[in-house]
């Protein structure tokens, strides 16, 4: 006897998402408690890290410590899961699923909701606005996996995102503390780590993606087709113009260019402080 299949309507990328499923124990339990770990990591980083900076400088880095160990632990794992299923990432990225690979796309779910919070209390800018989006837009698509039951290595080519992120995030700490200057050398090495590493799991994984994404997501649900064609058209945007700004404030730029695309987001306390004082 065979196996009767299910009609394709009653498969979950058939069906708007039911989102109440993120209340179910296995989703809502997790969640909870990474963004716990998140919160006392956050406390702990604030209490013990970096002190010797002040305002908005000291936010800058204690944040992005927190950005840079998300990044470390998300992406390293994630460059495991897609490694060992070589097969499954390009015929079995809907229906593959997993436990403790689910357990990925959640941990960043609660990184993203813990650092729009603290964005949202002491920050607020251009750029802000720009990290929300990018925050929303990604936990749109990573709670795929959590109320369908699928979709996990989909989000998994989302998450290679977070190997760059290592370098990225590094980059910056190293800018912001001054240790760019006394350590020129390991800079100039996480510098060049970072454009390579941005072209491969920013680039590269993304256009991966797309091409995948063109033959097998038309005819899902509307949702499932937003994520996985719009989706690459919004990362696409911000990556494109995020590598742009890297380029530019690394010096890759012709010195025309330059102006056009960096941004100085980390703003000089000091300077800050002048401007009190003549006010």
């Amino acid at each position: 006897m065979t196996e009767e299949k299910l009609p394709l309507s009653s498969l979950p990328e058939y069906n708007m998402p039911n989102f109440l499923n993120l209340f179910l124990p296995y989703n809502i339990i997790p969640l909870i408690v990474y963004s716990l770990i998140f919160r006392l990591a956050r406390q702990y980083v604030k209490t013990h890290f970096w002190l010797k900076f002040e305002g908005f400088k000291r936010y800058r880095l204690q944040n992005l410590t927190i950005c840079w160990a998300h990044a470390v632990v998300v992406g390293l794992g994630d460059l495991v899961l897609m490694f060992s299923h070589p097969h499954e990432i390009f015929h079995e990225v809907i229906e593959w699923y997993d436990p403790i690979a689910a357990q990925l796309p959640l941990i960043s779910v609660a990184y993203f909701f813990q650092d729009a919070i603290d964005m949202l209390m002491y920050e607020w800018s251009s750029y802000t606005l720009e990290l929300l989006l990018h925050h929303f837009a990604t936990c749109a698509a990573l709670v795929c996996p959590g109320v369908t039951g699928r979709f996990t290595l989909a989000a998994g080519w989302a998450l290679l995102m977070e190997v760059n992120s290592i370098f990225l995030h590094a980059r910056t700490i190293l800018q912001i503390c001054g240790l760019n200057t006394q350590f020129p050398g390991v800079f100039r090495f996480v510098v060049y780590s970072n454009i390579i590493s941005f072209f491969f799991f920013r680039i590269v994984s993304q256009l991966l993606w797309t091409h995948w994404a063109i033959y097998n997501v038309p005819g899902l649900h509307w949702y499932f087709e937003m994520i996985g064609l719009l989706g690459p058209v919004v990362f696409g945007c911000i990556n494109g113009l995020l590598f742009m700004r890297l380029l530019a404030s690394d010096g890759f730029l012709p010195e025309s260019l330059r102006a056009k695309f960096m941004v100085t987001r980390d703003k000089n306390d000091d300077q800050d402080k002048e401007k009190k004082k003549t006010t």
